[in-house]
């Protein structure tokens, strides 16, 4: 009967009875060959080292934070240099409304001058003429103790001309396993967008929010379009017949429950409005894109490219306000009409639409003006 204790051959060369197992490999080796063995791994882990020394070396030498901060920089002058300038345009309106009010109270002035005088000249003058210049003198008085009828306050009406900037971390995927999770940790402390502001208590209201509200611009353009405004508005500038334009938004969203709110100015026709996914070509036909979902003009669902047929009018008009909520974590999207006040949901098949998920925006004729508002 055979020995279970049998011992395996050497690894390399086959011959003899192995005298020492690697604990590593599992091989059996011979002594000469155990010892080329621990050799060769030395040479490894010198290799190693020798690449962990240089890893070191770059990251002492990368900065990163200059770059980043260097963004900051340049939009808090950008910043202060919009800010000047509005305070500058509202110093000359001011005095212009101050050197009127002066010109009004100096006509008056010369008119009772006047009078006055050419009464004391002519000796024509009664106690009911005393007694008007009196209380004529006596309003002039309360006019120039009193401050002008000029008020300043904050024009609502206008779009800001300062957008606040946050930092927010992005997960980054890592080659090896035994660092992605460890990054995941790493990053899942940081993913909450932090507002840069001084204003503590609005940075605190934001953040019990149930979603995170989006800096978005727009990005990647198909078709007659072209942006405006720091990315902010895009335009139509010539129809198209056979496939609408479409825009992209420049933001990735593959987890929480975020708020892009919209302002459509100008729409002659139809617009789409949903999300697609972020690592796709740009396609600008629903035929193509089937990690499309979203709507037409509110009561038109499109899931994976496909668009559903509904005999409802369309709603969406010049000037409305709409709001698409991309709620990554139940992976669905929902679209808010702020004037009907009408809300529709939309389940995302994440085969068809894997995450990150994007903004697409499909419009067609000229003139058609969609504005993201902050």
């Amino acid at each position: 009967m055979a020995s279970t204790n049998e011992r395996r051959p050497c690894s390399q060369c086959n011959k003899g009875a192995g005298v020492a197992i690697c604990q590593g490999c599992q091989l059996s080796f011979c002594i000469k060959h155990f010892g080329e063995h621990r050799q060769e791994l030395s040479h490894q882990l010198e290799i190693i080292g020798l690449e962990h020394d240089e890893f070191r070396k770059d990251l002492n030498q990368y900065d990163t934070e200059t770059t980043l901060l260097d963004r900051i920089n340049t939009w808090e002058q950008e910043s202060i240099g919009k800010i000047q300038t509005a305070a500058e345009i509202a110093r000359v309106e001011l005095r212009e409304l101050l050197r009127k009010h002066q010109e009004e109270m100096s006509t008056t002035v010369r008119r009772m001058t006047d009078e006055l005088q050419s009464s004391r000249e002519s000796f024509d003058y009664t106690e009911t003429d005393i007694e008007k210049w009196a209380r004529q003198l006596q309003d002039l008085r309360k006019l120039l103790e009193c401050p002008p009828p000029i008020g300043i306050c904050e024009d609502n009406a206008s779009q800001p001309t300062v957008r606040l900037i946050r930092v927010h971390g992005h997960q980054t995927p890592s080659p090896t396993s035994s660092i992605k999770q460890p990054l995941r940790r790493l990053y899942s402390t940081i993913d909450a967008p932090t507002v840069v502001s001084a204003a503590a208590a609005a940075a605190n209201m934001t953040e019990k929010l149930d979603y995170s509200l989006c800096q978005e611009r727009f990005d990647d353009i198909d078709g007659k379009l072209k942006t405006l405004e720091d990315d902010h508005v895009v335009m139509c500038y010539c129809r198209t017949f056979l496939f609408p334009s479409i825009v992209y938004g420049s933001n990735r969203y593959s987890k929480g429950k975020h708020r892009i709110r919209l302002r459509v100015e100008q729409i002659h026709d139809s617009i789409f409005v949903g999300v697609t996914n972020a690592v796709e070509d740009i396609k600008r036909a629903d035929l193509f894109d089937r990690s499309l979902f979203g709507w037409w003009d509110l009561v038109r669902p499109v899931a994976a490219g496909h668009v559903q047929k509904s005999d409802d009018d369309k709603v969406i008009r010049p000037g409305d306000d709409i709001t698409l909520i991309v709620d990554c974590d139940s992976e669905q999207i929902q679209l808010r009409h702020h004037r009907t006040d009408r809300l529709v949901e939309l389940l995302v098949d994440v085969v068809m639409c894997p995450f990150p998920w994007r903004m697409a925006i499909k419009i067609r004729s000229e003139g058609d003006l969609v504005r993201i508002l902050p």
